[in-house]
């Protein structure tokens, strides 16, 4: 039998998901709510009930303390990728005066169960890329207290990166440098980012005439661009990359520097994120910059005015009703690219002119 999970404690009890969370956490629930509440999570088993930390009390809050508890949840928390993020969730959530805790669903071997615990911890949760089903998030996730980042689920709220401007601006950088013949490093095919960046960029280089391939998929790592330089070798009519993420297009600039390959004389580089890396490499790398402290903030606020927001009944259904907000990329023009080299075609065509 399948554990309770705070979807089936809000059935029973005949509330909101969201109600069950506050009533667990010390919220602002009736208190005939919530002992009928916490007595049908102890007879259902909802490990939640038991595990979720007392609310501090008006008096510590007045004190300073906290106003109540959050939970972020990421998958593979070593990622570098996720560090500004981090920066804008707790710096909002600090102003607003909430404890977070983080919860890395790659650190246990049952994903579902760590998310579980989150819930039941918190008034309401961040996911970050979350690597779960949009099955398993809709059954265990309310959408009044649940906001996702780097991932849209139906019926959801979520705040993301517009992908497609970023690129959009690197193939009008290469185009405006002469680069006619390009090509785009793929990384994990699964991933909604790269397929809209994959598409995004075939796209953008055929309405300025240019040609381009996609070469990969390459795991999104160091080693996967090491990999793609050695693919990338065996192509030599491009003269211009747009590499997945900044990790991808470091280990292509190694790999092709190498091999002897002058950057961005021979051939210009452009990656994703904005990453330290890009200012560590050599040459600095030209790249996209996806603004996460923005979106980890522009989350955080969502968040906290939808529990807020739900703590009242006459708001409680605008609370559940899903947002989507895109944050714009902006390209940071660096070392990594520069005029296009003179090909064996344009001689050519030089000739033929004389």
């Amino acid at each position: 039998m399948a554990e309770a999970t705070i979807t089936d404690v809000a059935k029973a009890a005949g509330v909101a998901a969201s109600t069950v969370s506050r009533a667990l956490n010390g919220g602002n629930v009736k208190a005939e709510t919530r002992d009928r509440i916490m007595q049908l999570a102890r007879q259902m088993g909802y490990r939640g009930a038991a595990v979720a930390p007392a609310r501090p009390t008006r008096e510590t809050a007045a004190e300073g303390g906290a106003r109540g508890n959050l939970g972020v949840v990421v998958s593979g928390i070593g990622n570098f990728y996720f560090t500004d993020i981090f920066k804008g969730l707790f710096s909002v959530a600090q102003n607003a005066k909430y404890r977070l805790f983080v919860a890395d669903l790659d650190a246990s071997g049952d994903r579902v169960d760590t998310l579980q615990s989150v819930i039941g911890a918190s008034e309401g949760q961040i996911l970050v890329s979350p690597r779960l089903s949009d099955a398993e998030l809709k059954r265990y996730c309310d959408p009044a207290t649940t906001v996702f980042t780097n991932r849209q689920v139906e019926g959801f709220s979520t705040v993301g990166i517009d992908d497609a401007s970023g690129i959009l601006q690197a193939v009008r950088h290469l185009a405006s440098l002469g680069h006619r013949h390009i090509a785009y490093i793929s990384g994990s095919g699964s991933s909604y980012a790269n397929m809209v960046r994959c598409r995004t960029c075939i796209d953008a280089a055929k309405s300025y005439g240019m040609d381009c391939i996609v070469i990969g998929p390459f795991e999104p790592t160091y080693a996967g661009g090491v990999n793609a330089g050695d693919a990338l070798l065996l192509e030599p009519e491009i003269t211009g990359v747009v590499a997945f993420n900044d990790l991808v297009a470091t280990g292509l600039i190694g790999r092709l520097s190498e091999r002897g390959v002058d950057i961005p004389g021979e051939v210009s580089v452009i990656g994703v994120d904005d990453s330290v890396l890009a200012r560590v490499v050599r040459p600095q790398l030209t790249t996209i910059d996806v603004r996460q402290e923005r979106m980890g903030a522009l989350a955080m606020q969502m968040l906290i005015n939808k529990i807020e927001s739900a703590a009242f009944p006459e708001d409680a259904a605008e609370a559940a009703e899903p947002q989507v907000e895109l944050v714009p990329e902006i390209l940071v023009t660096r070392e990594s690219t520069g005029v296009a080299p003179k090909s064996v075609e344009d001689d050519a065509q030089i000739d033929e002119a004389a």
